[in-house]
């Protein structure tokens, strides 16, 4: 039971990690770990053309407490990890269900009136749950190599069709990036 939570905690986790290894740095590494560009030049100019994408939409997330816009740049390699992790344990998930319970959906947690999938999002997002005081929020936006957490929940599920599904985002709407929204892996 609460398969759902487990796989929207620690599987986004294992899949944020595992996507390190094609992000902007890690892509740049062979599989024995050694600095060796093997990606063709084609593959690395429509990567690089789509990362513009998530880097203007984490750069135009401003973050109140610290003043500051987030730096979709700077963030990049973890903005892309924590996407194509959120995708890769909602498809693991997803494929638990379908192999192990042949479709049929776990059994909802008594009392609670969130779908299972509703369910791996919130657990998600509570994984990446944080405060912080202005002083170290204006660091973490000036140095760090993540965006606040907010931006990495939220960037990350508006991008992604199935939360879309799961909680009936309008079209165009802050959780529902559409057209515009950005996808590497």
């Amino acid at each position: 039971m609460g398969r759902s939570l487990s796989y929207g905690a620690i599987g986004v986790i294992v899949g944020h990690e595992f996507t390190h290894g094609f992000d902007n740095n890690g892509r740049k590494y062979d599989k024995n770990g050694n600095l060796d560009p093997w990606w063709s030049v084609d593959s690395e100019e429509k990567f690089k053309e789509k990362t513009k994408c998530m880097i203007n939409q984490y750069s135009n997330y401003y973050w109140k407490k610290a003043g500051l816009n987030v730096k979709g740049k700077r963030t990049l390699g973890e903005n892309i990890a924590d996407n194509g992790g959120l995708r890769e344990a909602f498809r693991a998930y997803r494929k638990w269900v379908n192999d192990r319970r042949q479709g049929v959906e776990e059994p909802l947690l008594p009392g609670i009136t969130f779908t299972n999938n509703q369910l791996f999002f919130l657990s998600y997002a509570h994984v990446r749950c944080n405060s912080y005081r202005p002083e170290a929020a204006r660091e973490q936006v000036q140095i760090g190599a993540h965006s606040p957490p907010q931006f990495r929940v939220n960037g990350a599920v508006s991008n992604f069709e199935e939360f879309q599904k799961a909680f009936n985002c309008p079209p165009n709407s802050t959780m529902n990036r559409g057209m515009n929204s950005c996808r590497l892996w």
